[in-house]
């Protein structure tokens, strides 16, 4: 009778609200007041839309540009559609690549763009390069706005290409702190969820911002903030994804390797406890074996993602 009860409560209340939305919109001159039925017109999972009943293949454009800069690149992976094909609009994956902020290119995820694309979903796959740190001065704040940029592009893409409004945001190591902090806090578009692989999340953290140095000794956390951590920790607070939980973050998946000397499970750990602090859905895998270029374990981490993201709204 408890459960009835409950059901019977749950179904008045969303009928209140579409009925009081309703009234809304007649009582307004403009249809903006439809923005209130958004809740129940995006009432599909992400894995209802992933799904298709006929295994997709991709159309590949290499080095498309967003923007001027010759850092300003993606490649684009775009599932061909028949008749047979599910006629919902496309989710976006956009894919951002790893190299302490400053080094590698998105050639580095081929391989995981292949472990998602071979799968045939209703997916677009974007791996995108962003400006690197220290290149014409540009630091953390710069990168975003290269974010900014890309995703307005991607908007100007929606129509031609049958993109939906849903975007997932994955990144690796650095690439990983980089979606992480667009997605919480500098995000001008909505990310239905962040996979971050391997990603720094807390830059204060000593490990961190002493701890990550190129082939030329440079320090790269030095390099993306601008400064040491001693001139300014608040710089590196700032742009910390730990400290950009708010309740409106998007649901966020993590992975990290037990055996990775780089950056450490805890990382993780304290950035899957405060979202779950603000009721965030999040989840933490640690694959044990995995070092920090998680070599030969893409493949499962691509599907542990996926089936983490069926249920996803």
């Amino acid at each position: 009778h408890t459960f009835l009860i409950e059901y019977i409560t749950s179904i008045t209340t969303s009928m209140n609200n579409l009925i009081l939305a309703l009234l809304i919109c007649g009582l307004m001159s403009s249809c903006e007041a439809l923005n209130f039925l958004e809740p129940f017109q995006n009432s599909a999972t992400l894995g209802e839309v992933l799904r298709t009943e006929s295994k997709l293949s991709y159309e590949k454009k290499y080095n498309q540009s967003y923007s001027e800069d010759p850092y300003q690149k993606y490649d684009l992976y775009l599932p061909k559609k028949d008749s047979s094909a599910s006629e919902n609009p496309t989710v976006s994956l956009v894919m951002v690549h790893g190299g302490g902020w400053n080094l590698l290119d998105k050639s580095y995820l081929n391989s995981v763009v292949y472990e998602f694309t071979k799968k045939g979903l209703n997916l677009a796959v974007f791996n995108i390069n962003h400006r690197l740190a220290d290149h014409d001065s540009t630091q953390f704040g710069g990168i975003m706005d290269d974010f900014h940029l890309f995703f307005k592009h991607h908007d100007s893409l929606k129509t031609n290409l049958g993109l939906s409004d849903r975007v997932i945001l994955w990144g690796y190591s650095s690439g990983g702190h980089l979606a992480l902090s667009y997605a919480y806090k500098f995000s001008q578009y909505d990310i239905d969820a962040v996979i971050a692989v391997a990603a720094p999340t807390d830059l204060t953290d000593k490990a961190i911002h002493q701890g990550i140095f190129d082939d030329k000794n440079r320090n790269l956390t030095e390099l993306l903030i601008g400064h040491p951590y001693d001139e300014n920790p608040e710089a590196y607070k700032d742009a910390s994804p730990y400290f950009m939980v708010h309740k409106q973050n998007p649901v966020t998946l993590l992975f990290y390797g037990g055996n990775d000397i780089l950056v450490d499970k805890s990382q993780g750990q304290k950035l899957n406890e405060a979202l779950r602090d603000n009721k965030i859905q999040s989840e933490f895998r640690l694959v044990f074996e995995a070092t920090h270029d998680f070599d030969n374990k893409m493949g499962e981490i691509t599907d542990e993602a996926i089936r983490l993201l069926e249920d996803v709204k």
